[in-house]
């Protein structure tokens, strides 16, 4: 509640978190596990209100540490009924606002120049690999590399499409039988060779050759 005298009252009332559904539990932890990976630091706020009540799962509020007492970004949520409501087809979806003032004065503080040119494509298959892939280009992004992957198990082929249309030199390609064997096939899609690399002294690897192909 948002109302300055009715949140003495939640104080005393149930917590939404310890009766939901066991399917919506396991997808909230799986929300907070890819949190974990990227080392992205989360609260957990059991009394968020939003303004629309078509949400379902997950809600979040974006907060930041710069900009004195309105810390508040934006926020947002997961909606699985909204587009068939709307006269489309049955998906989920997910939506956020952002409050462009703070926006602005956030992106004012930022000294890179944005690029562009994609360095990376990543393109997982399977549920293990896709693991993995987020966690490699969240580290890749962090170095500075652009970075993008697959989010919606598309075909191989598929992946392989989209790279080429971002005209993206390099790909790494990782399957659940990479994942076992602990290794990943970085693709140059210029030279079209292809060569197995660790996981083990990946990142650094991927960063040097990126930069070195540049």
């Amino acid at each position: 509640c948002k109302v300055e005298r009715c949140r003495d009252l939640l104080t005393e009332a149930p917590v939404l978190l310890d009766h939901i559904c066991p399917s919506c539990a396991r997808h909230f932890t799986q929300v907070r596990e890819s949190l974990d990976q990227i080392q992205t630091p989360y609260v957990i706020d059991a009394r968020m209100v939003r303004g629309l009540d078509y949400y379902t799962r997950t809600t979040f509020e974006v907060i930041t540490d710069q900009l004195g007492a309105q810390n508040a970004v934006g926020g947002g949520g997961r909606y699985d009924g909204l587009m068939k409501e709307l006269g489309g087809p049955e998906l989920p979806g997910i939506g956020f606002a952002m409050g462009m003032e703070r926006l602005i004065l956030l992106l004012q503080q930022q000294q890179e120049s944005s690029r562009n040119q994609v360095d990376l494509f990543v393109a997982a298959l399977g549920d293990r690999a896709r693991r993995h892939a987020f966690g490699l280009t969240q580290e890749l992004r962090a170095q500075g590399l652009a970075t993008e992957m697959d989010y919606g198990g598309a075909s191989l082929k598929s992946q392989m499409r989209k790279a080429d249309k971002l005209q993206v030199r390099f790909v790494a390609i990782l399957g659940d039988a990479e994942v076992d064997r602990g290794e990943l096939q970085l693709r140059d899609m210029t030279t079209k060779t292809q060569q197995a690399v660790p996981f083990d002294g990946a990142l650094p690897m991927l960063i040097r050759t990126i930069r070195e192909g540049a």
